[in-house]
């Protein structure tokens, strides 16, 4: 089984990607579906998230607590990003064991500090992932062990245990929230939020205070009617949106 955590689309596709490739199955991370994982010695245990300020999210480690694993089973891990991992994968393997880990570069999506990239920059860098998750796909269907690929990126102590966790402290909060007046209540941002922390009355959203930084309610809402203070109001929204055609057409030249 591959787990999954995705706000907007890169690690869901990354990991339907991987299943398909792997004749595998999977389960998004949410607070819905939260819940103890045990994974047989003979078993395949796939994770894949997006790093948030060069570490885990929340939610991940938290997943985290409940999974047991038995001697024997094959374990990976791979992590979306922009374009550095810092020291994520290395506290993740200090919490579980993995066979492999690897770093995956795709468009990045957070818009509190950086504007979105064209379309163009981001199905090139979308191709590239693809071609690189057909490799990573043959050495976990080859069970191959001892494999690390990730994109560790310069200064990872500073970035990871300081950036990170003064992420955690102070940029997660959901004060900043704010929906403009183009707000229609449809109520995506509630469904799609991964900690059901939106709540919609009277047609308008509401934020409580267990925000991951997903930006999913900002990305998704069709009226692009939500804020995140003043950061957001010139960053454009970002979705993973592109065709297996548009895919694959640059990545081996073939449709």
């Amino acid at each position: 089984m591959i787990y999954y955590f995705s706000g907007t689309g890169n690690s869901e596709w990354a990991a339907k990607t991987l299943a398909q490739q792997t004749n595998d199955r999977v389960t998004r991370i949410t607070k819905q579906t939260m819940r103890p994982v045990s994974v047989g010695k003979n078993d395949v245990f796939g994770l894949v998230f997006p790093i948030y300020a060069w570490s885990l999210p929340q939610m991940v480690s938290d997943f985290l607590k409940d999974v047991s694993i038995e001697h024997g089973a094959y374990c990976y891990a791979v992590c979306t990003c922009g374009a550095q991992a810092g020291y994520a994968m290395r506290i993740l393997r200090a919490r579980m064991p993995l066979d492999g880990v690897w770093s995956l570069i795709m468009p990045d999506n957070y818009i509190v500090a950086y504007k979105v990239e064209d379309d163009d920059a981001a199905l090139a860098k979308v191709r590239a992932a693809n071609v690189r998750l057909r490799e990573i796909s043959a050495a976990i269907n080859a069970r191959e062990s001892g494999c690390t690929d990730v994109q560790v990126g310069r200064f990872p102590f500073v970035k990871t245990f300081i950036g990170g966790r003064l992420f955690n402290k102070y940029a997660r909060s959901s004060k900043p929230f704010r929906s403009s007046y183009d707000c229609t209540g449809c109520g995506l941002c509630a469904k799609v939020c991964p900690t059901q922390n939106i709540l919609v009355a009277e047609d308008m959203p509401f934020w409580n205070d267990d925000c991951q930084q997903c930006l999913a309610c900002i990305h998704r809402c069709p009226k692009k009617a939500i804020e995140y203070g003043r950061s957001t109001e010139k960053h454009g929204r970002y979705v993973f949106h592109f065709t297996k055609e548009q895919i694959e057409e640059g990545s081996d030249g073939e449709v």
